[in-house]
């Protein structure tokens, strides 16, 4: 499960809302699903979104849910509630913010699409759930790390390769002809850098100009071009745009971002307390801005309140969240709800798979971790090992799928991480047996 935002939110929200309840796709071919309104009323949402003079209306964005992710309907609400709850804390659904979701399904995977007004309803100030910095990239960061370690689904790990070929995807001003040379250029580039034929940005910068890509401008940080089809120039910037780019370094990221990656007990309550304290520091800020009295407020308080269109409920709504001061207790009633909305025609397999049954002896251990320096010690190998052997036993199971020369780099995979096994158990036994007798010198 990942969150995405989009760069869209200017103008009417009219285009938008049509979208999601469109029979059509982006690329106007017709759903093979017909979309679901999970919560909210298109007509209300639109008119309180444009009701503003200000340019930025209302946040886009998709839950997105991968091929191999399942989750109940009632899981759907939770969800959507958890997000609220987050990103919206203290606020009321259709008190203090508008929303609209629709549930997507025709890609073969779910996405629970998202509008919300950038209005608070009670006073008529901008409202922005999404606002710039690294600070709310790693607060979003966190919500997926924490919903995704909940519902028992692998973490979404940055792929810096594909980010990098990002640009080559998007959309051509002069149509499908031009969108399909820059993904047809952009899938020979990806082929050329993993096989190693483009191992540095020199080598990059003369296959772009000998196919037909205009190189404007080369900086330490970014190479600026003219993307095929487009108007004006494109500055690319990330790893692969760098002066010293570490090509091989890249190439291997990107195949371990292949490899799925559970989080441990530790990195799991890591992720969480992040997201307790972004949820914590935002819910102060609502108070301050949307629901402490000012002086001489009340009068603009209820002309904003009066003039603004008041949402309709006639379409199904997810249950309203309740805003509460205790945000960790908040969270964790969403996580715990999540599990045990999960499906029982498949959490009894699924809970015996082996990174999860690797996940539930790390979460014993560390829960019966020794205080001492050495039960600190301990707990950190078993933490090691229990990581890993989650991305053993989740190479053992693409391994059994997989053929021809991905099936001989997965055995390479596996065998390393056994190697390192085998070094981390008996490094673990070693520890153990000083436990037993703290006189014992340490054995390195």
């Amino acid at each position: 499960m990942n969150i995405t935002i989009f760069p869209t939110g200017k103008g009417g929200a009219a285009s938008a809302v049509n979208y999601l309840l469109s029979d059509t796709d982006h690329e106007g071919k017709k759903r093979s699903v017909p979309p679901e309104i999970l919560s909210g009323d298109p007509n209300s949402f639109e008119a309180i979104a444009n009701a503003t003079n200000r340019l930025h209306k209302y946040t886009s964005g998709v839950v997105a849910f991968r091929d191999n992710e399942s989750v109940t309907p009632e899981q759907i609400n939770t969800v959507i509630e958890t997000f609220r709850s987050t990103f919206m804390p203290g606020l009321k659904v259709d008190e203090n913010f508008a929303d609209f979701w629709v549930a997507h399904r025709d890609k073969g995977n779910l996405e629970l699409h998202f509008l919300v007004a950038n209005t608070e309803l009670t006073t008529g100030q901008q409202l922005n759930i999404h606002p710039p910095g690294e600070k709310n990239i790693a607060f979003f960061n966190a919500f997926s790390a924490v919903m995704n370690d909940s519902l028992g689904f692998a973490q979404v790990v940055a792929d810096p390769l594909k980010i990098s070929l990002k640009p080559f995807e998007a959309k051509s001003p002069n149509g499908k002809k031009d969108k399909k040379a820059k993904n047809d250029f952009a899938k020979v580039l990806h082929s050329e850098i993993t096989n190693g034929f483009v191992s540095n940005r020199n080598q990059l910068i003369g296959f772009m100009k000998r196919n037909g890509v205009d190189v404007d401008k080369v900086g330490t940080d970014f190479i600026t071009v003219r993307l095929p089809g487009a108007q004006k120039n494109t500055r690319l910037k990330g790893p692969l745009f760098a002066k010293d780019s570490d090509y091989a370094a890249i190439v291997a990221d990107h195949h371990q971002a292949k490899i799925p990656r559970f989080l441990s007990y530790s990195e799991a309550q890591e992720q969480k307390d992040k997201l307790v304290a972004g949820i914590e520091a935002r819910t102060a800020f609502n108070q301050r801005r949307y629901l402490t009295p000012k002086p001489c407020a009340n009068r603009n308080r209820a002309t904003a309140k009066s003039s603004q269109p008041r949402p309709d409920t006639k379409h199904k709504q997810v249950k309203e969240h309740q805003p509460g001061k205790d945000s960790a207790g908040t969270l964790d009633k969403h996580l715990v709800t999540l599990r045990e909305q999960a499906d029982p025609a498949t959490t009894g397999p699924q809970a015996n798979l082996p990174h999860r049954v690797a996940r539930r002896n790390d979460d014993k251990k560390q829960a019966s971790a020794l205080p001492s320096v050495m039960g600190s010690a301990l707990g950190g190998l078993e933490a090691q090992i229990g990581s890993m052997s989650m991305q053993y036993h989740s190479l053992l199971l693409m391994l059994a799928s997989a053929k021809g020369p991905r099936a001989s780099k997965l055995k390479s995979q596996i065998m390393i991480i056994e190697q390192k096994l085998a070094a981390l158990n008996l490094e673990l036994e070693k520890k153990k047996l000083q436990a037993t007798d703290s006189n014992k010198p340490i054995i390195h």
